[in-house]
């Protein structure tokens, strides 16, 4: 059995986690890549686990880690398989290099979200579930922006971030850092609850004018921001300034 490693390695709950990952992974690979001529054999090692020894010293175990640690209650158990699939099947119809690193970090986050509001629209008009707010006519950028801000986040509080820890970041000057080294939106500040004390003395220190992002925020911008946030907005409490 594929988890035997789980036990013969003695792995701890977060190992045995990223290794899971990692299974899911190669899973996912061997389906679109099995018996394919574009990954030659060192390719295929490269993004497979090891048979022998260490699973954990791999760098497939490695990257699954990663991304563990960088999507820390952003992704349920079924999004995480449909985020592996996205990400291998993207990059195989845009013939990119295959690697396990490509599920880490900005550009793998945002091929998700792509993906995901493609494959909800898609499954909104079999069933009744309620789509992903459209974003046709939006600046992707702005998009991009909004979706990076919240995976930046997340993995920053380790998990939902709450009034306190963005309050926390704000008092300390962390948020500042984050708007202008790019970390963090100005777009997220606009319109986060969390944020919204806080929006003129960022505007002083980071040097934006509020009124100019404002007239870009449209109501599919506003929509959308509400559905990636829902959980900022259900809160009763947020914490004056």
């Amino acid at each position: 059995m594929r988890y035997d490693a789980i036990f013969e390695w003695n792995m701890t709950a977060p190992e045995t986690e990223a290794f899971k990952l990692a299974v899911l992974y190669e899973q996912e690979f061997s389906k679109l890549f099995g018996g394919t001529e574009d990954i030659d054999g060192q390719g295929f090692r490269r993004n497979t686990i090891p048979k022998r020894g260490d699973p954990r010293k791999s760098d497939l175990f490695r990257q699954c880690w990663k991304l563990r640690r960088e999507t820390r209650g952003l992704l349920t158990g079924e999004q995480y398989v449909n985020y592996v699939k996205a990400n291998l099947a993207i990059l195989k119809i845009n013939k990119s290099h295959i690697s396990p690193n490509a599920i880490c970090g900005d550009k793998a986050w945002i091929r998700w979200k792509v993906w995901e509001r493609w494959y909800t629209q898609k499954m909104s008009d079999k069933s009744c579930v309620p789509p992903i707010p459209s974003v046709s006519t939006t600046d992707p950028k702005i998009i991009r922006e909004i979706d990076r801000t919240k995976k930046f986040l997340f993995e920053k509080c380790d998990g939902e971030p709450s009034s306190e820890k963005i309050r926390g970041f704000m008092e300390n000057g962390f948020f500042k850092l984050w708007i202008v080294s790019g970390k963090a939106s100005i777009y997220y500040v606009m319109m986060s609850p969390y944020a919204q004390p806080f929006i003129v003395d960022l505007a002083k220190s980071c040097s934006f004018d509020p009124l100019v992002f404002r007239e870009k925020i449209t109501s599919e911008v506003r929509d959308y921001f509400h559905y990636e946030f829902s959980y900022e907005f259900s809160r009763v409490r947020v914490i004056p300034t």
